[in-house]
Formats: structure tokens, C-alpha cells, sequence
């Protein structure tokens, strides 16, 4: 027997290959709606954040449909189950990752920034208003806030990361959440989160910067664990 590959498979992943299996198997049908995101989450012994994210993959996969609001429909069986389902990071781990390391980088930009650096990411918060007020998605404009962030710590490694993480939002599985919890209000709180940064930089509060990221992250997360909630599946940055 040929050695193969070992690989480490992500929590999200293992669940979605256990969903296809179930499928697979027949214990569900085409068009049958899966149980409610609190049972199956208790049943399988994960979190509900991490079993969205399953469901997310696998929708991605083609073996389900994710209605906002209404659950998770079977849409395909007689099909062989996946062994792995990589669909890149999962949404709360890397928002995770970007409490930890962004908040940092807030800090340290505190310290430094100048009244031109100030001038910059308020432009380009602006410029996520002018875009989402006209119905876009102000992805690139946010992306290039936290980016300028970074840049403002001269620490080119940090740039690299921002960059890295900001790569990863925009995979197939932090596309489909953006989606799913598309709402009202939604852009409004990222650009005023994005201004208690500013100020917290411009009062050169490395503490306050620090928090006011956290924060920020902290809405995302919710965005993604509250409205996406039962029914049961139920931009941020």
C-alpha cells in the first residue's frame, strides 16, 4: 500500500465530510431540509459557528442549499462523499487571527501615525461610504484601509500579513457568509467602527486603538454567528 499524504483537516471540514457521508448513505434525501442548526450542531458536537461554516462548504460543494432564513436543503445524493472538503480557512478562524494581529497593528500605528496618515484612512473610509451607499461592496476600499494601516507601523513583514489575511476574506467560503448576512446597517457600523480607530490614532491612544480594532472585529463575528442563525443559516471588514 503507497504511503499517502498526510493531511491535517480543519474542524469545519471534518464535519462537512460527515454531512456528505449522512447524505451519501441516504439518510437524507433530495430536498429534505437538514435539522435545525442547534440540534445538528449538539448532535455532532461542534459549535454553531463552526457547523455554518460546514454547511457553507458544502454548499459550495453542490451537496447543499443554504436558504437565509429559511435552513439547509439537501441538494444532491446518490453522489460518493467527499474525504475532503477544503474550501480554504474558515470565516472565525480567520477573523480570529485578525483580532490578534490587526489589534496590535493599531497599536503600534497609534504611536507614529501623523496628521497625513489620519488624512489617508479617512479618505479612504469615505470612499467605503461613497461605495456602499451606491450599492457596492466597498471590499477594495476596506481592504486597502487595513492595509494602510499596517503600513503605518513601517513594519513591511505586518503589510505582508494584512495582506495575506485580506487574500483569505476574500475566499469562497467569507464570499458566501457576506452574502448570506447581506443586511441594512451592515456597512453603516464598519465605517463608524473604522472612525474610532482614526480617533483613537489620532489621539496616539496605542490602548484604544488596540480596543476600537477588537471591536471592530467583534462585529464582524457577530454579523456572521447571529444573523445567520436559525432558521438555520441565518461585509464587512
Amino acid at each position: 500500500m503507497p504511503f499517502q499524504t498526510v493531511t491535517t483537516q480543519r474542524l469545519y471540514e471534518q464535519v462537512a465530510e460527515q454531512v456528505s457521508r449522512l447524505i451519501a448513505a441516504g439518510e437524507f434525501r433530495a430536498g429534505d431540509r437538514l435539522p435545525p442548526e442547534r440540534d445538528l450542531a449538539r448532535k455532532l458536537g461542534v459549535s454553531r459557528p463552526v457547523l455554518r461554516e460546514a454547511m457553507v462548504a458544502l454548499e459550495l460543494a453542490g451537496w447543499v442549499e443554504v436558504r437565509s432564513g429559511a435552513g439547509t436543503y439537501v441538494k444532491a445524493t446518490g453522489r460518493m462523499p467527499l474525504d475532503v472538503v477544503n474550501a480554504g480557512p474558515g470565516a472565525f478562524e480567520l477573523l480570529a487571527a485578525r483580532r490578534i494581529i490587526e489589534g496590535e497593528i493599531a497599536a503600534l500605528a497609534a504611536e507614529v501615525a501623523t496628521g497625513a496618515d489620519l488624512a489617508e484612512l479617512r479618505s479612504l473610509n469615505d470612499q467605503i461610504r461613497a461605495e456602499t451607499a451606491a450599492g457596492r461592496t466597498g471590499v477594495d476600499a476596506d481592504s486597502a484601509f487595513h492595509r494602510r494601516l499596517a503600513e503605518i507601523t513601517g513594519n513591511a513583514i505586518l503589510v505582508d500579513i494584512v495582506s495575506g489575511l485580506w487574500a483569505r476574506m476574500n475566499g469562497p467560503i467569507l464570499a458566501r457568509f457576506h452574502e448570506l448576512t447581506n443586511r441594512p446597517g451592515k456597512h453603516g457600523t464598519n465605517i463608524a467602527d473604522h472612525e474610532a480607530i482614526i480617533t483613537a490614532l489620532g489621539s496616539h491612544d496605542a490602548d484604544a486603538a488596540r480596543k476600537a480594532m477588537a471591536i471592530h472585529i467583534g462585529h464582524v463575528e457577530a454579523v456572521f454567528a447571529e444573523d445567520v442563525a436559525d432558521a438555520d443559516l441565518a461585509s464587512v471588514g
